[in-house]
């Protein structure tokens, strides 16, 4: 849920908002010059003439991809309807620039966008575990008169059910709202190394996910109760309540009376202990040179780089990243370790990705392998790990539309991902298994 506070916090953000206006207006007047690291790109209105230079192909800019099907192939899965949101976001993105040719406009355009869809992808967090665990569910991503937005119309029966007989999956269905909001963050990242026309039409969606973040776990630092009452009609009431609260009491106490609605009152000295350990690590989401418009860095001509920190929580406890995006002759890898930590014992992880591998004209993929270490049991109390990990491959098959000057080329894409036993972010499956998704790109 998405709790009465997230008012406040937005009315915050839409005076951040026409802040930057102002900041960026004034840039643009002038035509302002960015240096990066001796790799200068200008803000200029006209986007033809901004060159990312990450992309293996200069005949187009942005790539707006969307899946079609997904493992399991039921609608939706964190990572498909994120992925969607990110695709369409895009091409609203593009578009406004393209028409306004004003950048301010076309923030404030962006800006709204993004208030809107900040909570529809929240609570569609929320309501893929729930549809993975074939519970029925109500989606009301939208603030109601309490200021709060709802996954509602699951009895607590249900939800009982699957905290004595999931608890992996209970917990994460409290944290997969903030799991959606860190993993579109860090997509949009992607997006952005080295790419100066991305970073303009996603700063604005970027930084409010990260302020998204911070205002959720920064509440038990300021020890915070919303003040919302269970509703009498169990199938109005929301599925988890305050997300953070609500885990990080069923992990301390999965037998407890059941209640939907904790308050930090109601916390332990040990809950609350976590609770404070959760809002300072948060901070680290901070650790970000995209948020202070540094897009990459240079070693020499040939060679670029970024890097990032983030953190959020898991179904057994939390974790923290570190991201290294590289650039070696407009190749593009992605390496990242993890650290995740149960109740008291951390557990390490680690990955590497290549992009947009040109095989031949026109085919591109990209590659993926993660290894883990986890807690047996995926259990918050377990000492002892075990070791996992996945693949994830993706091809797509490029064509040239005759459908203007705009719309440059599009592609099928299909994809599949095989994993051992563990949580991975994103991920619905977090048994062992394999499946396949497929979808389309559009490049312009």
């Amino acid at each position: 849920m998405l709790s009465s506070c997230i008012s406040l916090t937005y009315r915050c953000l839409i005076v951040i908002l026409f802040v930057l206006l102002g900041f960026i207006k004034t840039s643009a007047n002038i035509n302002k010059v960015i240096t990066v690291d001796k790799v200068e790109t200008q803000f200029l209105k006209d986007t033809t003439r901004c060159e990312p230079t990450i992309q293996q192909n200069k005949n187009f800019k942005i790539r707006s991809s969307f899946i079609f099907v997904d493992n399991p192939a039921r609608l939706f899965t964190m990572r498909q309807f994120s992925q969607n949101y990110l695709g369409t976001y895009l091409l609203v993105a593009n578009s406004a620039y393209e028409t306004f040719k004003f950048l301010p406009a076309t923030y404030f355009v962006l800006g709204v966008s993004t208030i809107l869809g900040m909570p529809l992808t929240h609570e569609e967090g929320h309501r893929s575990i729930l549809t993975y665990k074939n519970i029925g569910s109500i989606s009301r991503p939208y603030f109601n008169s309490k200021g709060a937005a709802y996954v509602q119309g699951v009895t607590d029966n249900s939800l009982i059910e699957l905290r004595d007989n999931d608890l992996p999956n209970y917990i994460r269905l409290h944290t997969a709202g903030l799991e959606s909001d860190y993993m579109l963050a860090h997509k949009i990242e992607s997006y952005m190394v080295f790419s100066p026309h991305n970073q303009k039409l996603l700063y604005i969606e970027y930084l409010m996910r990260k302020l998204s973040l911070l205002q959720y776990y920064l509440t038990g630092l300021f020890k915070y109760d919303f003040d919302l009452v269970e509703e009498t009609d169990e199938l109005k009431r929301d599925i988890v309540g305050h997300d953070v609260y609500g885990a990080v009491k069923h992990i301390h106490r999965p037998n407890e009376e059941f209640i939907r609605y904790n308050q930090y009152v109601d916390l332990t000295k040990e809950e609350k202990s976590m609770i404070k350990r959760i809002g300072w690590r948060s901070l680290f989401n901070l650790a970000s040179p995209f948020l202070f418009f540094k897009n990459g860095f240079s070693i020499s001509q040939n060679v670029k780089y970024n890097l990032s920190l983030g953190y959020t929580m898991s179904p057994f406890g939390d974790f923290i990243d570190q991201y290294i995006w590289l650039s070696i002759k407009e190749q593009n890898f992605m390496l990242y370790f993890r650290q995740h930590q149960n109740k008291e014992n951390w557990f390490p992880a680690a990955g590497v990705g290549i992009y947009d591998l040109p095989l031949g004209k026109r085919f591109r993929t990209d590659a993926n392998i993660h290894v883990w270490n986890q807690p047996k049991g995926l259990s918050f109390t377990e000492t002892i790990g075990f070791w996992g990990g996945a693949f994830d491959v993706s091809l797509r098959y490029l064509i040239t539309p005759n459908f203007g000057e705009r719309l440059k080329r599009i592609s099928f894409d299909i994809g599949i991902l095989g994993k051992t036993k563990g949580f991975m972010p994103e991920e619905m499956e977090m048994d062992k298994s394999i499946g396949g998704r497929f979808g389309m790109s559009l490049y312009y």
